[in-house]
């Protein structure tokens, strides 16, 4: 520690400006400098200071700077009421800035949110997953329009990595569905979900039906397009033979394109695959050891899509905080308001009149015509579902 420091610590603060200038009457500046620990600009300053003052030590020392440190700070209270927001929701600074916004008419940016958070000692609480870890090429937006182009995938909910020890365990004491089945759209990231007790390709073919069924009814008469992974409950690959059939028999009928993503190239179905991590961290992990039964997990599933579609703020790329619901507002698409409480349903019961309807066991989904019987078959599908279906969107 410097002679200067030493001095200013001593109890006397004057004492340090006091030697200072007593050197300065037998010494050069940058000679007082070396002695004191300082730089020479500053023992100009404080000579500068005391011929200034008429010899008061005491203005020599008064610390320079605007009367308020901080003039633009966010006010008191308005940091206090981020602070509880903050420990009460466990949001982040943008998600915070948006609930100013919409509850308190309070405007602030994320990056003051931030700082207010630092200053507080405050970071969004993470759960543990039951394995002890933590947890916290896509479709071109502008090509497409809203309800058009949407991602397919599966979610096994029994995730050691992604949920608490509690939640895992109430998975299979409840005897809960292990799988969920979710379409998002891109563009407005409007997502519809429905649950399973198996990766049946009956429940995934009764999914991307409902999806498309759903649809319709709210008058999205433009052609679709459902990309998918390569799993078996939606067909298999591109060049497979069911993936083939469910193009020509069932979708080119109904206006639909079905894409398959590159295989092990999850990157591409990227909307889906970080719509399921936010499901692990706002539903599973929070509300999945709180339902004691089937009936209400499917209440708070419903309660938690709803949630999403209609409240929930997203940053990715053009939604700039608006909920799916605000962002189709955005886009102008007028549809009427409930399309995005699709109900949240059990796969595995629909599927047995999805299979009756269409009578889709009958149709050889592995092996080619070999008889007449099949073809003839084949022949009475393709009637009954173009009667079934009443209009083409071809």
């Amino acid at each position: 520690m410097s002679l200067y420091h030493q001095l200013k610590r001593s109890g006397n603060p004057q004492a340090a400006v006091q030697t200072v200038i007593s050197l300065l009457e037998k010494h050069s500046p940058k000679k007082v400098a070396e002695i004191m620990g300082v730089s020479v600009r500053w023992v100009y300053e404080l000579r500068r200071r005391f011929r200034d003052s008429g010899g008061n030590l005491q203005v020599c020392i008064l610390k320079r700077g605007p009367k308020s440190p901080m003039p633009n700070r966010t006010p008191l209270e308005t940091e206090q009421l981020v602070v509880r927001l903050a420990q009460i929701s466990n949001l982040g600074p943008h998600r915070l800035a948006v609930a100013l916004q919409r509850s308190f008419g309070i405007s602030l940016s994320p990056y003051t949110i931030r700082n207010i958070l630092r200053r507080h000692g405050i970071r969004c609480r993470k759960k543990r997953s039951k394995n002890g870890s933590r947890r916290y090429y896509a479709a071109d937006l502008s090509s497409f329009k809203p309800l058009e182009f949407f991602q397919f995938d599966t979610k096994h909910i029994a995730d050691q990595n992604a949920l608490p020890s509690e939640a895992y365990a109430a998975l299979f004491k409840n005897k809960l569905p292990l799988y969920q089945f979710t379409a998002i759209d891109v563009k407005t990231r409007l997502r519809f979900i429905s649950y399973a007790h198996s990766l049946s390709f009956e429940n995934g073919l009764t999914f991307m039906l409902l999806v498309e069924a759903w649809l319709r009814a709210f008058g999205v008469n433009h052609h679709l397009f459902f990309q998918t992974d390569n799993g078996q409950e939606f067909g298999g690959t591109y060049n497979s033979r069911k993936r083939k059939l469910m193009q020509s028999l069932i979708f080119d009928r109904l206006g639909v394109s079905l894409l398959n993503i590159p295989p092990r190239q999850t990157m591409v179905n990227s909307y889906v695959e970080r719509s399921h991590r936010t499901d692990d961290e706002e539903f599973y992990a929070i509300d999945l050891n709180l339902n004691t039964s089937l009936k209400s997990f499917l209440v708070l599933a419903q309660n938690w899509i709803c949630k999403y579609n209609y409240q929930r703020p997203h940053f990715g790329s053009n939604m700039q905080g608006k909920s799916p619901m605000e962002a189709l507002k955005h886009y102008k698409a007028t549809y009427h308001p409930a399309i995005g409480a699709m109900p949240v349903i059990i796969l595995d019961y629909a599927s047995l009149y999805i299979s009756t309807l269409f009578d889709i066991t009958s149709i050889p989904w592995d092996n080619s015509p070999k008889n007449k019987l099949v073809n003839e078959t084949m022949a009475q599908y393709i009637s009954e579902i173009t009667a079934f279906n009443g209009v083409s969107f071809n």
